[in-house]
């Protein structure tokens, strides 16, 4: 059975009590996005490890057959530990959003300082602009999260949108805008590429994309590195 062939369902999913839906609207347009994947982040501490944020990832269903011609035959072992599946998610001509909801309080200006912090440190994107990078922390400026609230990352070709929510909704419309794809990919990177901050949303994610992509048996998933 082809990808086409395969009606394509993505479920919701609970991560730490923060419910994701199956679908939202993306963030300033009617076009819906499916649930790709979701995970929570933390950090070990003192030998605790410490969960900040639970994180889930939106696709639209129209990627699948655009990464079955590239992905098609790859396990979902192979998938993570290449990153192959995330590069191409990046880049792909499609939109993705992602909800970050906040488990433990963060303000907005550590939020966007980490941010760019982790895009620092990303080989591919040491040409991004500083008016950008203000520009974005400006956007987070004077912004408080507690526990339940969401910061909401739309990413397009025309750049990075960004909203904020107090409960379990997608605004219609963005709090701030940055017209630079470039920024956009790097940001998405963050989350999603190498060394992203939730390895278990990059399995999920991959996990449940690679049922529409023909993929070999997740034999070995267990061995995934899971760093913090």
């Amino acid at each position: 059975m082809t990808f086409e062939e395969k009606p394509m369902k993505f479920d919701g999913l609970d991560i730490e009590g923060v419910a994701f839906a199956p679908s939202v609207a993306a963030l300033g347009s009617a076009k819906p996005l499916v649930l790709g994947g979701a995970g929570d982040r933390g950090l070990e501490i003192n030998g605790n490890y410490i969960k900040f944020t639970a994180i889930g990832i939106y696709i639209e269903d129209g990627i699948i057959p655009h990464l079955s011609s590239k992905l098609s035959g790859k396990t979902v072992l192979e998938l993570c530990e290449k990153d192959l599946l995330f590069e191409e998610v990046i880049y792909a001509p499609f939109e993705k959003l992602v909800r970050v909801v906040f488990i433990a309080p963060l303000t907005g200006i550590q939020y966007s300082e980490k941010v760019l912090e982790r895009i620092s440190v990303q080989a591919l994107y040491t040409d991004i602009k500083e008016e950008h990078k203000q520009q974005f922390l400006e956007i987070f400026k004077g912004e408080s999260f507690p526990p339940q609230s969401s910061a909401i990352l739309s990413f397009s070709k025309e750049g990075l949108k960004v909203a904020f929510s107090k409960g379990d909704d997608v605004p219609a419309k963005a709090v701030g805008t940055i017209e630079n794809a470039r920024f956009a990919d790097a940001v998405l990177g963050t989350i999603i590429w190498r060394d992203g901050v939730s390895p278990a949303a990059k399995v999920s994610l991959a996990e449940r994309v690679s049922k529409y992509l023909q993929l070999g048996p997740s034999d070995g998933l267990a061995s995934v590195p899971q760093s913090k």
